[in-house]
């Protein structure tokens, strides 16, 4: 019932995604409906925010930015509207325009967020953005089977193993364990439960 009442594009999209999942296994008419209602409510968030610079559903890019491109990617394969596989293509274009530089990916920072008016902010960078672009991007060449989506999802997951702009491994061999992130110039040798996690879904 909660799902009903969610406003946020990114909580929208974690539920499209786990619905959709849910659906493929046991199909089910309401929570269908449930899908398409969300996913038109992303469409509206993305008509309202988007523009010539900025194809995004909102005035800033945060945490596990791709997810929101993702849930179209999924909306579309449940529906087979075209208008959400263009928005899911649009929006995470514009991401990886964003996120990938000097050759490697540099997922926006949360000290500081990117906000519309604002500079993005590099650090500090977290596993669970790598992971979420690895898995979207993945599902975004399955989608399409553009090969340039499957060669930036290799790319992405070696950020984990030092393709980084501090050249260091997130991935802890000697543990399995994965650190919690990249600052400017170290490693937060923290290791949080959803750091290895994050990992674990990229690598999977």
């Amino acid at each position: 019932p909660a799902v009903k009442k969610i406003a946020s594009p990114r909580a929208a999209a974690f539920s499209i995604i786990g619905l959709y999942l849910y659906t493929k296994t046991k199909p089910h008419i309401l929570f269908a409906k449930l899908l398409e209602k969300l996913a038109r409510q992303q469409i509206v968030k993305y008509s309202e925010n988007a523009r010539e610079d900025w194809l995004w559903f909102e005035d800033s890019l945060t945490y596990s930015n791709s997810k929101l491109s993702e849930s179209l990617f999924f909306a579309y394969l449940a529906t087979k509207k075209k208008s959400y596989l263009a928005a899911a293509e649009k929006s995470l274009d514009f991401l990886i325009d964003i996120a990938f530089e000097k050759g490697y990916f540099s997922p926006i920072g949360q000290n500081g967020w990117y906000s519309r008016s604002g500079k993005r902010a590099h650090f500090d960078q977290q596993p669970e953005d790598a992971s979420s672009m690895v898995q979207t991007l993945l599902l975004a060449w399955k989608t399409t089977r553009k090969e340039r989506y499957h060669k930036l999802a290799l790319n992405t997951f070696q950020w984990f193993l030092g393709k980084n702009h501090l050249n260091q491994m997130v991935y802890d061999e000697s543990t399995g364990g994965c650190y919690d992130g990249l600052g400017q110039q170290t490693l937060n040798l923290n290791q949080g439960a959803e750091s290895p996690i994050s990992y674990l879904l990229a690598r999977l």
